[in-house]
């Protein structure tokens, strides 16, 4: 872990979206109306709300993805660059629709997300993304959107010995409606070095519906050698390897909106784990004060610097569990 720490930048290829963001007391039932009381263009995208974090947090970062020329893919670009996530490698499709979303949150801060795919973040090709993008790279990570390409990167960072960290977002039903087959997503668990996924993606994945079971399920059989690091909402984290596993409460606190807060913790963790050379333990928490943090804001990014991830830590306390060995 303290290997990537004099290592330039975390390299991410995946999720870049304009998120419109819809704010109401409660969702309608069918049939029904809502009041939005509160409306906005905001930049999104896992991955690249991943990467926005590492960079608030201290980490130098960079985005491979492709946009369309349209308002949405303009205006996240620009948004982009000014916070300070590098935008070289980002392609411009003429004439094309960027990935965009429309995110409806509740009084309770619960979250429904409906996907406009556009046709450009999938149409990266394997012959788009090259090895020299990874040069200065400490950390290569991916949601895999879209497989292939991403799949190519990962094989080029192995042979590089630089860490994969893969993170399936999304349940492999949808990522198959995304033309990412169950497949590729084997692949990738093969290749990579760290996995993190969320409860509802695990338990399809695995095809059981305890999420501790289907974590040691998933990591019998692909063994990523940095483990796999389990979100499951107000149940809080788990990161399984061999020789133990943590159990991560969540921090209480006044919840705005949960949206973004897996990324959060995702760039948290990265952020502690292979550039601060913190041990699990300690990452497992920082990521956890990242999540809680951003979950007491509105929109889909921490808007959070390390020191004041560092001032909440202090000030809050959790009675985290260890088990020693796979059980």
């Amino acid at each position: 872990m303290g290997e990537t720490s004099m290592r330039k930048k975390v390299l991410g290829l995946g999720a870049a979206a304009m998120d419109i963001v819809l704010q109401c007391e409660s969702l309608p039932r069918e049939d029904g109306f809502a009041f939005i009381r509160r409306e906005q263009l905001m930049p999104g995208g896992s991955c690249a709300n991943v990467l926005v974090t590492l960079v608030r947090l201290g980490t130098n970062a960079s985005l491979v993805a492709a946009l369309g020329d349209d308002h949405y893919g303009i205006m996240f670009k620009d948004e982009l660059a000014q916070t300070g996530v590098g935008t070289e490698n980002i392609k411009i499709r003429k004439n094309g629709t960027s990935l965009h979303t429309f995110v409806t949150v509740d009084s309770r801060g619960a979250r429904s997300i409906f996907v406009n795919p556009g046709d450009c973040l999938l149409s990266l090709s394997p012959e788009e993304v090259e090895v020299s993008m990874l040069e200065g790279v400490g950390v290569f990570y991916t949601d895999m959107f879209p497989g292939h390409a991403a799949l190519k990167l990962a094989r080029f960072a192995l042979e590089r010995d630089i860490p994969v960290v893969f993170a399936l977002e999304c349940p492999p039903s949808f990522m198959e409606q995304c033309g990412i087959g169950k497949e590729e997503i084997e692949q990738m668990l093969s290749l990579c070095t760290l996995f993190c996924t969320g409860r509802e993606a695990l338990q399809e994945l695995a095809g059981q519906s305890d999420p501790e079971k289907a974590a040691r399920h998933i990591y019998r059989l692909f063994r990523p050698p940095l483990g796999l690091v389990v979100t499951s909402g107000e149940k809080g984290a788990l990161w399984l390897t061999d020789e133990q596993t943590i159990h991560m409460p969540i921090f209480p606190v006044e919840t705005v909106d949960t949206t973004g807060a897996g990324d959060a913790f995702a760039g948290g963790l990265i952020h502690a784990y292979f550039f601060r050379g913190q041990g699990r333990e300690d990452s497992l928490q920082f990521a956890s004060a990242c999540a809680a943090i951003k979950c007491s804001q509105f929109g889909p990014r921490m808007q959070a610097k390390e020191a004041q991830v560092r001032e909440f830590l202090q000030k809050h306390t959790l009675n985290k569990k260890i088990l020693f060995g796979l059980r």
